[in-house]
């Protein structure tokens, strides 16, 4: 990186102003000069940079993706608000006064009451599960033979013994 005398660096500042006054006479002159044929710039929204102003109303532009955003021409110190015709997006675009431009994407999405579907349940299909008596009938056959077995192995140790002292 080279190395510049503080006088350097003051020209080169006072180079980079006179730079930016300049960019911005001449986009100021463009837009006079252009008049009606690509829009008159009272049609463009011209906005503070204060962003939320809540007196403000949006005037949108209508722009063909995020190409024609990055193209769209905005005044120093101003704030453009553009909709994509394409997609649903839509652009704000901010030019401070030295006419460093700031564009920002935002995506639309729908959004639904979310209340109403969280106390809709979806319905519970009923024909997968057992009923009430048919469970309790179920429940004592296994409790029934449970208990028969139980039964049955002490009956077979007892013949067993009877059978080894016989």
């Amino acid at each position: 990186m080279p190395y510049f005398t503080p006088e350097q660096q003051q020209k080169l500042a006072q180079l980079d102003r006179e730079y930016a006054q300049r960019k911005a006479d001449l986009a100021q002159s463009f837009y006079q000069q252009q008049g009606n044929s690509w829009g008159a710039p009272s049609q463009m929204p011209m906005y503070s940079s204060v962003p939320h102003a809540p007196s403000q109303n949006v005037n949108w532009i209508q722009v063909p993706g995020v190409d024609g955003a990055r193209n769209q021409i905005v005044q120093p110190g101003q704030t453009a608000w553009m909709m994509d015709n394409n997609q649903p997006y839509f652009y704000v675009k901010s030019v401070d006064n030295v006419g460093s431009s700031t564009l920002r994407i935002f995506h639309f999405d729908e959004v639904t009451d979310t209340v109403s579907e969280e106390k809709k349940s979806p319905p519970i299909d009923t024909s997968q599960y057992v009923q009430r008596a048919e469970f309790d009938e179920l429940k004592a056959q296994i409790e029934q033979l449970t208990n028969t077995q139980k039964k049955q192995p002490v009956k077979a140790e007892k013949a067993e013994k009877v059978v080894n002292n016989g």
